[in-house]
């Protein structure tokens, strides 16, 4: 019998009473997603919405989160977790010495019609032997538990309350009940199946066979095909560049267009540390990035819907923010919840202080992004053109403000090299797509700030004792964002600056397997950091460009294999053990998988 997905004993699953971050999938429906172990356990789901309180969230506190568990009554277990083909279905099995004994399919039903809310998870179980027995425990958080519902049973299922939130469990086990959790071990046959279902904000629990979940199922798996079909690309490692692509298109938030950067918070960058943030937001420069690689793969449908949700926000607004609510309801205001963090990492955050910075790449950003969306003949509108010109307007005047980089530090802001280049990049590339376009704008002045950005750039970020651009001027930190200064045609590939930048970052940065670290420069904070997976892939697209693609097809194999066994990446990783850090899965670091292997697929190709 052939096996998806790599096999693993259920007891490696875990470190320290949580599940690994790596030994997760995730489920969508393009309004939220919840994560589910490789040991059947949700402990990870916000509904209705990716921002909302957690219905689960045992992933950041063991002893005081809510959990939906799912597991055979059985010891010396092995495990095994994969995706339906081209969906964002996900099935875990349990297996014996004898072969498989349970499966759980798990989803969130996904439509075609934004308007459509269903903020249902629902859970299938099917044994494959005789007289199994499984244990089903759940208990639904409220409010980070500090508040604990009242229960209501009937003969339907179960009702949790509060006074501003239910959560309904429909099925047809008949659960014991112990304060706010309920529970049971039940003996399946092997012709024998059962749905769960777990809803939020219903006043009624009905039947279970009244929520549907067979057609839900198909309806669901009809929509992430006919997704995934509308992919347009042939190459080299095409698994990662559908999961990537479908991870992505799950991170949208349908209603209004806005993306997160992961759909979790708080899943530390180092064990234990205190660089703990809520990715449950829309990051300009992230959004930017993925139009980037939705035009590469031929998603020019998604690529468009998004650049004129973007637009409408900003002007919305009348402000380039660093981040943006997914919806009216957000809340960006960070706070500190009293909870003991995944693997005792403290703090644990919701909100993120950083939507109060100004990052000056995010202009810039956006300009890249619709040079790009236009490269994949894109719809530029003059709407959009207008709204270049607008955001080039201000960028003339604040491109000299020092800002508080890509990295967001929470010290004193300084002239960071990375955004004054991605500020030259906004100028150099607007000129190069007007002109094309056909489009009427003021190339005159644009070429003017154009020179004087460069010009600016090469004689204060440009450090000739150590003979590499550095992270910000006057400085000699060693920034790994400029692994990017290939990428925005700034300098000649084959100038010496460029190579001896690379060359510096190398030497300073990359730890083994081709991972880096983001600097060499005390940012503030108690913990150590760890590689950022993003650069090791825009250092594949360097070597592409200075022509070494052979050992860019090294590199690139070589991080392919740090995904976890769904193809899936969060945002950091431990050089030494290999283990996932950060939030998962994380939007930024997918593009850097789409975007690496589409150029080298190229470079191959000619």
């Amino acid at each position: 019998m052939e096996i998806y997905g790599r096999l693993k004993k259920i007891e490696d699953v875990y470190s320290e009473n949580y599940i690994k971050i790596e030994n997760h999938g995730v489920i969508f429906n393009n309004k939220t997603a919840a994560l589910v172990g490789m040991d059947g356990t949700i402990d990870w789901a916000c509904l209705p919405n990716f921002d909302s309180e957690p219905l689960f969230d045992s992933i950041l506190d063991a002893d005081r989160g809510g959990y939906f568990s799912i597991r055979p009554n059985r010891s010396g277990l092995m495990v095994n977790q994969y995706y339906e083909e081209l969906t964002n279905i996900l099935v875990t099995e349990f297996y014996d010495e004898n072969g498989i004994i349970v499966r759980i399919t798990d989803f969130l039903p996904a439509s075609e019609y934004a308007t459509i809310n269903m903020p249902e998870i629902h859970r299938f179980i099917e044994p494959f032997e005789d007289n199994i027995k499984i244990t089903i425990k759940i208990k639904p958080s409220f409010n980070y538990g500090k508040i604990k519902p009242s229960v209501e049973h009937n003969k339907n299922g179960y009702i949790f309350r509060s006074l501003n939130k239910t959560v309904g469990v429909s099925s047809n086990f008949n659960f014991r009940q112990d304060g706010d959790t309920i529970y049971g071990t039940f003996q399946m046959k092997r012709t024998g199946y059962n749905w769960i279902v777990v809803s939020t904000g219903i006043t009624h629990i009905n039947n279970i066979l009244e929520y549907k979940s067979i057609e839900r199922l198909n309806e669901t798996r009809k929509y992430w095909k006919a997704w995934s079909n509308k992919l347009n690309y042939e190459g080299i490692y095409g698994k990662y560049v559908l999961r990537s692509a479908l991870t992505l298109k799950g991170l949208f938030y349908d209603p209004t267009g806005m993306m997160v950067a992961a759909p979790t918070t708080s899943l530390p960058e180092s064990i234990g540390g205190d660089r703990n943030w809520d990715y449950r937001f829309t990051w300009i420069r992230d959004t930017a990035y993925v139009i980037e690689a939705l035009s590469l793969i031929g998603l020019n449908g998604e690529a468009t819907k998004f650049i004129y949700d973007i637009m409408y926000k900003i002007n919305k607004q009348k402000a380039i923010k660093t981040i943006y609510e997914i919806n009216d309801e957000s809340i960006l205001k960070e706070k500190v919840l009293d909870y003991s963090g995944y693997r005792n990492s403290r703090p644990v955050r919701i909100g993120n202080k950083a939507s109060g910075q100004f990052q000056l790449d995010q202009y810039g950003s956006i300009i890249n992004a619709i040079y790009h969306f236009s490269l994949a003949d894109g719809v530029i509108t003059t709407q959009l053109w207008d709204f270049v010109l607008g955001i080039l307007e201000k960028l003339e005047v604040i491109w000299k403000y020092p800002d508080s980089s890509i990295w967001e530090f929470r010290t004193e802001p300084k002239h960071y090299v990375y955004s004054k280049l991605i500020s030259w990049s906004a100028f150099h590339r607007a000129i190069l797509m007007g002109k094309k376009l056909g489009y009427s704008a003021p190339y005159e002045t644009w070429r003017k700030v154009e020179k004087e950005i460069k010009e600016d750039i090469l004689k204060n970020g440009y450090n000739n004792e150590m003979e590499c651009f550095v992270q910000s001027y006057d400085s000699k930190n060693i920034d790994a964002s400029l692994l990017r200064l290939p990428l925005m045609d700034f300098l000649n590939i084959k100038d010496k600056r460029v190579i001896n930048t690379i060359r510096c970052i190398e030497s300073n940065l990359m730890t083994p397997n081709y991972l880096f670290l983001r600097y060499n420069k005390d940012d503030g904070l108690k913990s150590m950091d760890n590689p950022f997976l993003l650069l090791s892939f825009w250092y594949v697209e360097d070597l592409i460009l200075m022509g070494r693609t052979e050992h860019a097809k090294k590199v690139l194999e070589t991080l392919l294999s740090k995904s976890n066994h769904l193809y899936l990446f969060s945002e950091e990783i431990n050089p030494k053990t290999g283990s996932l850090l950060g939030n998962f899965p994380q939007a930024i670091t997918h593009l850097g998988v789409i975007r690496a292997i589409a150029r080298l697929n190229s470079a191959l190709k000619d």
